[in-house]
């Protein structure tokens, strides 16, 4: 980690932060201690993005963090991982499919419905070519309304952002997912 973390902020709403991490995950995660630590506009922007992805996305949570886990897993964001996968076990959500989200995604097989076939090739191509076919939208529309469309747009993109925070700074996996297992 290049950056070292702040175990006891002195600002409150640091440590009401930390106190809800611990109580969810288990412990207080590391980018509160890294980035948000010194950035406390940055939690704020974390949490409307949680919040929007809680409370305003209408796709299944599934698919939400088969986006999530997905584009952390070709970021190489080993932290967004880990924090994507203990949501997966703490939702009991079937984990089997996200670790079949391995080096070689094999969309052929019977891991995936169509429809999540359909949201992992969008991921995979606008990771690959930084932009999406005619094809591949066409092929959310057979199975997302345009709403729906716009939400995987945006969780990929808050992904990204997400990923784009932890990977300079080395912030490596919390351990979230082994937690998660332990307490299911």
């Amino acid at each position: 980690m290049r950056l070292e973390p702040i175990e006891h902020p002195s600002n409150v709403l640091l440590r009401i932060a930390g106190w809800i991490t611990k109580r969810q995950f288990g412990k207080v995660i590391t980018p509160l201690k890294v980035i948000y630590s010194r950035k406390l506009p940055l939690l704020f922007i974390a949490n409307k993005i949680y919040q929007f992805q809680e409370k305003s996305v209408s796709l299944e949570p599934s698919l939400r963090f088969l986006i999530t886990t997905l584009v952390s897993r070709l970021n190489g964001c080993q932290f967004c991982n880990d924090i994507s996968l203990a949501q997966t076990v703490q939702r009991k959500l079937g984990s089997e499919k996200f670790f079949a989200l391995g080096d070689e995604i094999d969309t052929n097989g019977p891991a995936f419905t169509p429809k999540e076939k359909a949201v992992i090739n969008f991921v995979n191509e606008y990771f690959e070519k930084r932009s999406i076919s005619d094809e591949t939208f066409n092929k959310l529309r057979e199975y997302f309304d345009e709403n729906q469309i716009i939400e995987i747009v945006a969780i990929n993109a808050c992904e990204h952002y997400f990923n784009a925070l932890a990977i300079p700074l080395g912030i490596e996996s919390d351990s979230l997912r082994q937690l998660a297992l332990k307490e299911a």
